[in-house]
């Protein structure tokens, strides 16, 4: 298996989504970074950051703190051997049919410091294409959802 293949739904170079952060760090070794956040008053999550390796990993207090999103920053890591960090929007949407990912929702989130930021998201995928400067700066993916309450972990 090409350990640089973002499986959607699954995970990454033998990190998947359902993980504690001991059973990841057992995988990628220690964190670069470790971010904790609060999203609101009893909501809080943790980030790990391999900043060497163009990864993070985030574990939400709604999941009990398994792995719920992973984002990607390096070139290094693709979806179907295609999409990856600096490819251009135009790109992407001339052969995005091929890849059968459903229909794309955009969204515009510009904001001062990032004035060409904006977001491709496919939600039968639960993946987010962030996007700079018209071409792909972050791949940001989760596991995917029986329903609107349901995620789907792998065992």
């Amino acid at each position: 298996m090409d350990q640089n293949e973002i499986i959607l739904g699954k995970g990454i170079s033998g990190v998947n989504f359902g993980m504690i952060q001991a059973e990841v760090e057992k995988i990628l070794g220690k964190a670069d970074e470790v971010g904790e956040y609060s999203l609101s008053p009893s909501e809080n999550s943790i980030t790990l950051f391999y900043n060497s390796k163009g990864l993070s990993f985030t574990f939400e207090s709604v999941d009990q703190f398994r792995l719920s999103y992973i984002s990607i920053y390096h070139t290094q890591y693709h979806i179907f051997n295609f999409i990856k960090i600096g490819l251009s929007k135009r790109n992407l949407l001339d052969e995005l049919e091929l890849f059968q990912l459903g229909k794309p929702e955009f969204e515009k989130a510009d904001s001062e410091e990032f004035p060409t930021h904006e977001l491709i998201y496919f939600p039968n995928e639960n993946l987010h294409l962030w996007l700079d400067d018209g071409k792909i700066s972050e791949i940001q993916f989760g596991p995917f959802w029986e329903d609107m309450k349901t995620i789907v972990w792998e065992d």
